[in-house]
Parts: C-alpha cells; sequence; structure tokens
C-alpha cells in the first residue's frame, strides 16, 4: 500500500542502511558504520520504504552519508558512492538554510543535520535510529518511525 500524501526520509545511518541493501548486503560484516544492522534490519527497511512512494532528504545528510561512505573498506566505496549517486538523482531534494536550523532551538540538542530533518517532520514520515529526534518529531505533531537496529 503506497501512501502518496506522505513521504519517506531516512536519517544518515538508515540511509547508509539503504545504500548498502541496494548494493551487497554482505557489506554489513565489513563495514563499522552499518555493523549494528542485520539482514532482518535490511528486510524491515525495505517493507517501509515500499509503502511510500518517493524519497526525500537534504543536502545535510546526504553530505554527512557522503562522508560516512568515505569510511567504508576502499573495495566496497566505489559501489557506495555510485549507489549514493544514484540515490540523489531518483530523491527530492529539500534544503533548509543552515543559518536558519542554527538559530532553532533543536539544533542544540539534535545538530545540523537531524535539526534539517525535524524541521520536515510534517511533511514527511522520518525514520530514524534516534529515539530522542523520533519523539521529538512526534511531540510536535510531525509522523516518525523510531527504527531500533536488530544488533547481533
Amino acid at each position: 500500500m503506497i501512501f502518496p500524501r506522505k513521504r519517506l526520509l531516512l536519517d544518515t545511518n538508515l540511509l547508509l542502511l539503504w545504500l548498502v541493501a541496494r548494493t551487497n548486503p554482505r557489506v554489513l560484516f565489513e563495514f563499522k558504520r552499518v555493523q549494528n544492522f542485520t539482514y532482518s534490519d535490511i528486510v524491515l527497511l525495505r517493507e517501509i520504504a515500499a509503502r511510500y512512494g518517493e524519497h526525500v532528504t537534504t543536502p545535510h545528510l546526504l553530505s554527512e552519508t557522503s562522508n560516512f561512505v568515505e569510511q567504508a573498506p576502499s573495495h566496497r566505496r566505489e559501489m557506495l558512492t555510485a549507489e549514493l549517486r544514484d540515490y540523489i538523482h531518483e530523491t527530492h531534494e529539500v534544503y533548509h538554510p543552515a543559518i536558519l536550523l542554527s538559530d532553532s532551538p533543536q539544533f542544540v540538542t539534535f545538530g545540523l543535520s537531524d535539526s534539517a530533518l525535524f524541521e520536515l517532520g510534517s511533511d514527511v514520515v522520518a525514520v530514524t535510529t534516534d529515539y530522542h529526534l523520533a519523539t521529538a518529531i512526534a511531540t510536535a505533531g510531525g509522523d516518525s518511525i523510531y527504527f531500533s537496529a536488530s544488533k547481533r
């Protein structure tokens, strides 16, 4: 079932997991940034994503994700970078200037990337591994899903 009104926004850790899921799940065993996830988490993330027609992201989340991809094992980096490029081409990017985000009350608590995610909370379903962020979004009237990694 697709919910056309809401779009999906993945936080950085889950975007990394999404890239792994779309390339090679074996990366779970090789890349420190995603080692706390399991194949079951990939299946769950795919099920969540299948409910929404479009993904949304921010330049802040993409920049953070790109930096983390650079930490991947060298033999996996090119594949993950190519997948990130494809994701960027198929995803709607929403920009909030850092100067405005830094003046928001959320900035001190959540930092720049998550403040941008928070700002979109009422327009998207934000999926995050940060329980406090998910709760803050929901408390503010937005839609969020707290994604707790299975952990090996």
